[in-house]
Order: C-alpha cells, then structure tokens, then sequence
C-alpha cells in the first residue's frame, strides 16, 4: 500500500520553445543573417521596436524612428517610399545560434 511521494506535488513539465515564443496561428518564423525571428502578425508594431515589413516584393526587417524606416542594413527609407511599406508584423523573439562554425576555437 504505501504513501504517495511528496516529490510528485514538484514535478516540472520540460521546456518548450513554443511555449515560450508563445508560438500561435498568427506567428510567423523567419531567418535573417542565420538568426530566426518570431513575427507575431496579429501585434502591430510600436515605434522603435523591430517589425518585419514588405517593399517591392522583399523582406526586410527594420525600426519606425521619427518619420524614417531604418533597415536592419542600417539604410534610412524616407518620404513617398514608405507609402508602399506593407507591415507584416512585429517581432517578438529572437532566436540567436550560441556557437558559429566559422569562429576559431581558443
């Protein structure tokens, strides 16, 4: 018969990346530069923060800073181009690789 552990009250469930992307039907994952990064589509970007965006057909990710859209190349879109801008969504996470292989090993 027996009693019931007291360790089974702590018990843990194991991490979850989608569960802590808060991965959804509205997410999106894309990769830029060999990082991946979670777009929420349903969130609307805020200013100075990070969003993926549309122009002419490309991907791009950038920040809305004053009245200019800086592109993560660093490249300032002002004026009549941002009139065709499509926001696709902001980003919520980025998921960044720890060790590259093309770095030398000390």
């Amino acid at each position: 018969m027996g009693f019931p552990s007291p360790a089974t009250d702590y018990t843990e469930e194991r991490p979850n990346l989608n569960a802590i992307c808060r991965i959804s039907p509205t997410s999106l994952l894309y990769e830029h530069d060999g990082d991946i990064y979670v777009i929420d589509r349903a969130v609307a970007p805020v200013r100075g923060e990070e969003f993926l965006y549309e122009l002419w057909g490309e991907c791009g990710l950038g920040k809305m800073m004053g009245r200019s859209l800086i592109t993560s190349d660093g490249d300032s879109l002002e004026g009549s181009v941002l009139e065709e801008v499509i926001t696709l969504g902001a980003v919520m996470f980025k998921i960044r690789p720890l060790h590259e292989d093309s770095r030398p090993i000390i």
